[in-house]
C-alpha cells in the first residue's frame, strides 16, 4: 500500500503550480512511491481537480468574509481544516507545511495529536534578515500602548514557533546562508539532524516535455523581470528610475507580471514623461500560462531582479533555465544562485550607479553573453526539482 504526502496550504493560487508549492508535491508523486494530495482553503475555480497525479482537496473555509479582527477569528476560520486533520491524520505518513509560523504550529499538533508516529516536514520558506528582525522586535521594551500589544502578540507567536521546532522531524532552508545560520537550532530549540539545505528549483521535466531551448544566437535583445510589478518587496519602481537614465538602443525590456493598482499610477506618469520609452519597454500583465511565460524567458538573453528582500527567488532559477545572464540585488539567495557572482552579477541597491552601468554594459555588448549564457545552463543543472526531490526523498 502507498504511503501518503500530504501538502496543506491555505491559500493556493494556480500560479503556485508551477512553484515549489505545487513543485515538491508533484516531483514527490513522479518519483517517489506516494499518494500526493495538496488540501487548500482557497476555492479559486481555477484550480484544477489534479494535476500530474496529485489531487486538490478543497475546504471550504468558515466566515470567509469576515475581517481577521482577532486571532481567534482566524483559528475559527480553521476549523474545517482542523477537522480534517482530525479525521484524517492517521492516514497521513507525511504532513508537509510551509514556514514556522503559529499557522504551522496549531496544523502540526491536531495532525501530531491523532498521529504521534507521522512525520512533519516544513519548507521554511525561511529570509535571515527579516528573522533576525523579528527576534530583535520581541527583545525591545515596547516604547507605547500600541508596542505592548504588538510585542505581545510577537511573543505568542515566537513561543508557537519554539514549540513546533520540537515537534517537526525535518525542516529544509533554501539559502546556504540560512541553513548555515539555523542548521543546529531554531529560536533555542536543538534543531540537529533534523535540518537540510534545499533550495528551490525549476521544473525540468515540464520544460523538456513541452520546449526547445533556444540556443543564443536564436535569442533576442531582452532584458526581463517577472514578478507582481509594484509590490513592495519586488521593488519595480527601483527599474523605472534606473530605465530613465538609459538609451537601450535595439533592446527591450520586458516586465511580465500583475500589476499593482497603485503602481499602475508610476507606470503612466513614467510614459508620459518618456513617451519616446514605449518602443522599447513593454509591460505584459500577467501571464499565466507556463508555456507563454517560459517563452519569455526562452526569448531573453538579460534577467534582473532588484527585489528588496527574497526568501530565495524562484524566477532568477527558471530564468538560468533558459541560459538567461543573472542580474540580482543582494538577497538572502543571490549567492546560491549567481554561484558567488560567477554566473550573473549581485548589486546593492544603493549602488544606483552600478546597476546603471551594469544595464549599459550589456546594452552596449561589453558583456560575452554567449559564454554567459553556457555557464548559466551549467550551473542550472543544480536547480532541477527532479534532483533536489531525490536529496529530499532521500532524507524522507
Amino acid at each position: 500500500m502507498k504511503k501518503k504526502f500530504v501538502h496543506i496550504c491555505e491559500e493556493f493560487e494556480y500560479t503556485w503550480i508551477g512553484k515549489d508549492n505545487g513543485m515538491i508535491p508533484i516531483y514527490i508523486k513522479e518519483l517517489g512511491d506516494y499518494d500526493v494530495n495538496i488540501v487548500t482553503l482557497d476555492l479559486k475555480k481555477d484550480l484544477p481537480e489534479t494535476i500530474r497525479g496529485v489531487n486538490f482537496i478543497k475546504i471550504k473555509r468558515w466566515f470567509k468574509n469576515i475581517k481577521n479582527f482577532a486571532p481567534w477569528v482566524i483559528f475559527i476560520k480553521r476549523i474545517p481544516l482542523y477537522y480534517y486533520l482530525m479525521k484524517n491524520s492517521k492516514d497521513i505518513d507525511i504532513l508537509m507545511l510551509f514556514h514556522m509560523t503559529k499557522c504551522s504550529y496549531w496544523n502540526s499538533y491536531f495532525y501530531k495529536k491523532f498521529n504521534p508516529k507521522g512525520k512533519i516536514y516544513i519548507k521554511a520558506d525561511f529570509n535571515l534578515d527579516v528573522y533576525k528582525k523579528e527576534i530583535e522586535r520581541t527583545e525591545m521594551k515596547p516604547k507605547n500602548l500600541r508596542e505592548y500589544f504588538r510585542k505581545k502578540r510577537e511573543v505568542k507567536e515566537y513561543s508557537k514557533r519554539k514549540k513546533l521546532a520540537s515537534m517537526i522531524d525535518l525542516i529544509s532552508y533554501e539559502s546556504l546562508d540560512g541553513y548555515e545560520a539555523m542548521k543546529d537550532s531554531y529560536a533555542g530549540i536543538d534543531t540537529k539532524g533534523k535540518t537540510m539545505y534545499l533550495p528551490n528549483g525549476y521544473d525540468s521535466e515540464f520544460i523538456e516535455k513541452n520546449i526547445r531551448i533556444k540556443p543564443f544566437e536564436e535569442k533576442e535583445n531582452i532584458i526581463l523581470t517577472v514578478g507582481r510589478l509594484g509590490t513592495e518587496e519586488k521593488n519595480t519602481g527601483y527599474l523605472l528610475d534606473i530605465l530613465e537614465r538609459i538609451n537601450l538602443k535595439e533592446w527591450k525590456f520586458y516586465f511580465v507580471g500583475p500589476i499593482e493598482k497603485s503602481f499602475q499610477r508610476e507606470i503612466d506618469n513614467f510614459f508620459i514623461k518618456y513617451p519616446e520609452k514605449k518602443e522599447n519597454i513593454i509591460f505584459t500583465g500577467e501571464v499565466k500560462d507556463r508555456i507563454k511565460l517560459y517563452d519569455y524567458y526562452n526569448r531573453s538573453k538579460v534577467f534582473i531582479l532588484p527585489s528588496k528582500w527574497e526568501s530565495f527567488g524562484i524566477v532568477m532559477v527558471e530564468a538560468m533555465a533558459f541560459g538567461n545572464y543573472i542580474l540580482t540585488s543582494n538577497t538572502c539567495a543571490a549567492k546560491d544562485i549567481t554561484d558567488f557572482g560567477k554566473v550573473g552579477e549581485i548589486f546593492s541597491l544603493e549602488e544606483r550607479e552600478k546597476v546603471e552601468n551594469l544595464l549599459k554594459d550589456v546594452v552596449e555588448d561589453r558583456v560575452n553573453l554567449e559564454e554567459k549564457y553556457k555557464e548559466t545552463l551549467n550551473h542550472s543543472e543544480k536547480f532541477k526539482y527532479k534532483n533536489l526531490m531525490e536529496k529530499l526523498l532521500e532524507r524522507i
